[in-house]
């Protein structure tokens, strides 16, 4: 019975997953980590500042101190933990992604049976939409997406610029650039490198803004444009970074083969994704549902996108993968 008891607790655990999601979200949403910051608040002065009367706001904050987003220093006197940091809208990492777990993504998850039935996005079917012209459409969610892809990009980054020998290239394509990172961190460790950074119009100037307060936007050409109708021409090395993952086969394919028609015979493109480690890993198989939800799309092994590449025109030259599952494939055009 206790037995039963214990694996009944951590099941309801698990299925109250939704309530901390929101929990975090509706914090960053009334800037509580913001008004937070470095500083200690009343509850009194953290209701005028959010808007939640007091009473409430008391109930809420036990629930952020038991997450261990807030500390109660003095009789009803709360300051942010280094947790609430990662969610401040000036610095935190997790901002962007923490609005979009409670929103947009928190939606489409709700819309899972429908993925799973049709195998196609349930964002599109909540949303009537697909995510790429939400992005279009509103600036804040872009704004909020592409500082999740930036997170994201920093944690890899050492891997990934470890993991191939970029100095020898002279102009490098970002195509799906982001908010930069990539390019940056190639510009910073590789000064002769120059840049075209490829995205769409409504994420581009988030990276033009991010190169050009890097002092590295001299080295780049911003190119507004979508990957499903044409890649720019004349670059060397063209990188296709955590992309491919983002479409079903067919579509995958349609990027590669614009990649291929632009590409010179002596040119190179990189994809780079990270390959599932396991199969029995629960990281990797919700990473995987998560393509799915998000886009009708999927994550690849290795010999999946070498596949895809062949198929497209290429014949992969070279491939490794790095520690935490990030896989380079450099593919030449084939002859």
């Amino acid at each position: 019975m206790e037995a039963e008891r214990s694996r009944a607790g951590r099941l309801a655990t698990l299925l109250d997953g939704h309530v901390v999601t929101q929990l975090i979200a509706s914090a960053v949403r009334f800037g509580i980590p913001d008004q937070l910051a470095g500083r200690t608040l009343t509850d009194e002065q953290l209701s005028a500042a959010t808007g939640i009367g007091v009473p409430v706001l008391r109930r809420y904050l036990r629930a952020l101190r038991g997450l261990g987003l807030v500390e109660e220093v003095g009789a009803a006197e709360y300051r942010g933990t280094a947790l609430a940091d990662l969610l401040r809208s000036d610095s935190g990492s997790l901002h962007g992604h923490s609005l979009m777990a409670g929103d947009d993504y928190y939606g489409a998850w709700a819309e899972l049976d429908h993925a799973l039935r049709s195998g196609e996005s349930a964002f599109e079917h909540r949303h009537r939409r697909s995510l790429w012209d939400r992005l279009n459409e509103e600036s804040q969610v872009a704004q909020s997406f592409t500082r999740t892809m930036r997170w994201n990009s920093e944690r890899a980054l050492d891997e990934v610029l470890g993991l191939y020998d970029f100095s020898a290239a002279g102009t490098v394509a970002d195509l799906g650039a982001g908010h930069g990172t990539l390019t940056a961190g190639l510009l910073e460790r590789h000064p002769r490198l120059r840049a075209v950074v490829f995205e769409q119009p409504a994420v581009l100037e988030h990276a033009r803004r991010a190169l050009t307060e890097a002092g590295l936007s001299d080295r780049c050409d911003f190119v507004a444009g979508d990957l499903l109708h044409e890649v720019p021409r004349g670059a060397d090395l063209y990188l296709l970074k955590s992309v491919i993952h983002n479409w079903n086969d067919a579509t995958a394919l349609r990027i590669l083969r614009n990649c291929r028609d632009a590409i010179g015979p002596t040119g190179r493109l990189l994809v780079i994704e990270r390959v599932p480690q396991s199969t029995e890993s629960l990281d990797d198989a919700i990473r995987d549902l998560s393509m799915l939800v998000l886009f009708g799309s999927q994550e690849r092994s290795r010999d999946a996108y070498t596949s895809l590449l062949a198929q497209a025109g290429f014949v992969v030259t070279r491939a490794v993968t790095g520690p935490t599952g990030y896989c380079v494939l450099e593919a030449a055009p084939a002859p």
